[in-house]
């Protein structure tokens, strides 16, 4: 939602609306009361509600539309935008104009309002803000004069009194979480059911039959004699205006059916028919699913309509297009291949294709301060912004680095925990690159003074992303960092981890502990959430009740109740845990310990009988005894609840296709702690095609697991220093990162230099 902003009082007091001595009344009884800006405005009568609406409007760059005693334009009553969608987002489409549908919003900033508006109206979207209350009001008044519904429900038949059994029969099984419908299922049981064209024993048994693996609706419907197939999408084309087409024996050219994968055909039952511009008309067997419609629209860069096909013509067609012969069949083999080990170098020509696009779009070389936000929508940008997010994924990229500089744009990419270069762009697309970016992250585009922080959720080549993109401004423009989490990659095993077996015992016996806090330390990008999502999943049983305050969720766990951090609502870390306190819990992990009020109330938790798992920002594990001191915690309470440290780093492995064997000089022997006498070969890199001539290819955990003995206890409640608690780790059988790392050294894993560079500290000298 929009949120009161710094800027929002300064036009205020630009326009004149408010003075300059009220709002320093204003801002006292703020500080005073904690209550937000605005409500004090309202609430002392210095402003009026309409006045901080048109402040918000104008500081986000989008109309206000005053709706007080306003008049629907009465051909909007033919778009049959769902009510269901207008009470969702609190939106109302109110005229029409150069071909875009104005829609009074109470949050114009909504990219999935905005894309759920443009899938129901089947044209472009012109946002305004209005007044959240008013919208309400119009959304009943209209809804109620016009009578219309669901585009799918809407009730014409005098019969539908007769048939309410079956509609509360209806409406029960769509409200059951664990029913399979697909939104075309559920309009067509809807239609039958207000249309009067189904009984309660028939749609019993339409239900018991899907429920049992029958198939579709429409095929029972149509089996079952109740309404034949034909009927059936006649009556839903003329009832929601989506067309109905037959696709046999159409003639759909290969280029055409090439804009989309037959992977993504085959998942969502579509095919794409023509191409106008960049809108791809597509045939689906649910048309209705405005998820896939995002995936296509995201996997094509392109605007999807959608029209409804029947589900087995379109099976049929896609099995006609598979290939008939051996020959086929193994070029189709080996063009799966090539997309199964597509390098970054594959993106190169399109990506040159797309800046002969750009280039004839931007033909002003002057740069541009505002970007329209219904041209980005439509641009070649929009697949640029696709190209750097694939080019990413393909090159195993953890970070995507967007840097404007005074001549140029330059993307780098965090391949292995280095920064590569991977593209340089003309500085005059600098503008609509941000502003594509903000816009499917959810911020503020006309926000170009403070930094701003978003997340997007995609799906690549079918496998699920969360990013979580940074905007902050520079020099020459705002910058962005782009984090990339792969769902799939906290799906681990501790075996998978990258543990020796010693730590690997160690590990276990951690985590056996009914109470204390575990902590994981090391930089950003070392790994620890991989590790404690891996702890969570070995400790999550049907008998725990677990509970998680994290900043953001990176992966959902069953089974596990995590709670995301909101700093605008008061949520932070402490404020979750004081309730998690009284939530019952075996089990507390705390993403990160910033502060000392969060570690005071983590360690007080760990004392009062909970396990408590957390991460911190230490170089190494006896550090973070030091670390917990310098944030507040007593000593004594640190001994009293500490059970043990996993330090961790990522190094890089070398690549397989091009390293050299060497014997190690004088002075890399005695790092490895191998005689002069020993006959020992280790590895190092070289460069090759594969491995984009860094010599390394993927990363591996190195770890040092302090558990905390007697001794160290009694250490730490004296507050001794860092380095004699890591002698008595050592003495009590502590493998340092540097041991680890100089393991995998000697198995040809990695390589001096990374053990250099990942573990400076002269653990072994």
């Amino acid at each position: 939602m929009i949120e009161l902003e710094d800027k929002i009082d300064e036009i205020l007091l630009e326009d004149g609306i408010l003075k300059l001595d009220k709002l320093k009344e204003a801002w006292s009884i703020q500080k005073k009361t904690g209550q937000k800006l605005e409500d004090v405005l309202r609430e002392q009568n210095f402003v009026t509600n309409k006045d901080i609406c048109a402040a918000k409007a104008k500081s986000i760059g989008v109309e206000f539309l005053d709706l007080d005693g306003f008049e629907l334009n009465g051909s909007l009553a033919e778009r049959k935008i769902p009510k269901s969608l207008a009470l969702k987002h609190n939106l109302m489409p109110v005229d029409i104009a150069e071909n875009k549908l104005i829609v009074a919003m109470a949050d114009p900033g909504d990219i999935f309002a905005l894309d759920d508006l443009r899938i129901a109206a089947n044209m472009e979207i012109k946002p305004v803000y209005a007044e959240p209350d008013q919208i309400k009001t119009l959304i009943d008044k209209f809804y109620e004069e016009k009578k219309l519904h669901e585009p799918f429900i809407e009730p014409v038949s005098t019969e539908l009194s007769k048939n309410q059994p079956a509609i509360k029969k209806v409406a029960k099984a769509l409200e059951k979480e664990s029913e399979n419908l697909s939104y075309m299922n559920k309009s067509i049981l809807k239609l039958l059911t207000e249309e009067g064209l189904i009984t309660i024993e028939q749609l019993d048994k339409v239900l018991d039959t899907h429920e049992g693996g029958g198939g579709r609706i429409a095929d029972i419907l149509d089996k079952e004699k109740i309404i034949e197939k034909k009927t059936l999408y006649e009556m839903l084309e003329k009832r929601t205006g989506m067309p109905c087409i037959e696709l046999t024996d159409m003639n759909i050219p290969e280029e055409i059916l090439s804009l989309m994968n037959e992977r993504l055909s085959r998942r969502y039952l579509a095919i794409p028919l023509e191409k106008d511009g960049m809108i791809l008309k597509v045939a689906m067997s649910d048309p209705a699913n405005i998820f896939s419609i995002d995936d296509m629209r995201l996997a094509t860069g392109m605007e999807i309509y959608p029209v409804l096909a029947e589900p087995s013509d379109i099976e049929e067609f896609l099995e006609k297009r598979k290939p008939k012969d051996a020959k086929d069949k193994k070029n189709s083999a080996g063009l799966k291949d090539a997309e199964n080990n597509r390098k970054p170098i594959d993106l190169e020509a399109e990506i040159k294709k797309i800046n002969e696009e750009i280039d004839i779009e931007i033909h002003d070389d002057s740069i541009e301060e505002t970007v329209d936000v219904s041209t980005v929508q439509n641009a070649p940008i929009v697949k640029m912004v696709n190209l750097i997010f694939s080019k990413a994924v393909h090159s195993r990229s953890s970070d995507i680095h967007i840097e404007p500089y005074e001549d140029c744009v330059l993307v780098r990419n965090r391949i292995d925990g280095q920064l590569v270069e991977v593209m340089k762009q003309d500085r005059k697309i600098h503008p609509a690159l941000i502003a594509r970016i903000k816009i499917i992250s959810g911020l503020n585009i006309a926000e170009k003074r403070l930094p701003q922080d978003g997340r997007i959720s995609i799906k690549i080549d079918n496998r699920e992303f969360d990013m979580r993109v940074s905007i902050l401004p520079t020099m020459f423009g705002e910058k962005a960092v782009i984090r990339l989490a792969d769902k799939e990659g906290f799906n681990m095993g501790k075996q998978e981890l990258g543990f020796f077996e010693d730590d690997l015992q160690k590990f276990d016996s951690i985590l056996a502990h009914p109470h204390g806090i575990v902590l994981v330390t090391g930089p950003t990008g070392s790994g620890k959430s991989t590790t404690l999502y891996t702890a969570l999943k070995e400790l999550c049983k049907p008998n725990i009740n677990i509970l998680t305050v994290e900043d953001p969720v990176e992966c959902t766990i069953r089974g596990i109740n995590q709670v995301q951090v909101n700093s605008k609502a008061g949520l932070n870390f402490a404020a979750a845990l004081r309730s998690f306190l009284r939530q019952d819990p075996d089990i507390i992990m705390v993403g990160e310990i910033r502060d000392g009020e969060t570690a005071d109330i983590a360690m007080r938790a760990a004392i009062t009988g909970h396990l408590v798992l957390s991460t911190l920002h230490t170089n190494d594990a006896a550090s973070t005894i030091t670390r917990m001191v310098d944030m507040g915690v007593e000593p004594y309470m640190i001994s009293s609840s500490l059970v043990g440290v996993i330090a961790q780093r990522l190094v890089r492995r070398l690549c397989t296709k091009c390293l050299e064997e060497y014997s190690p000089n004088a002075g890399e022997r005695m790092v490895l702690k191998v005689a002069e006498e020993d006959d020992v070969k280790i590895k190092k890199a070289v460069g090759c095609p594969e491995c984009n001539n860094t010599g390394y290819k993927g990363r591996i955990a190195i770890y040092e697991i302090m558990i905390v003995s007697n001794d160290m206890v009694e250490l730490i409640s004296r507050n001794s220093p860092a380095n004699v608690i890591k002698e008595s780790a050592v003495r009590n059988g502590m493998k340092t990162l540097r041991d680890n790392c100089s393991k995998l050294v000697l198995q040809g894993v990695t390589t001096m230099d990374e053990l250099f560079r990942v573990t400076y500290a002269p653990d072994g000298l």
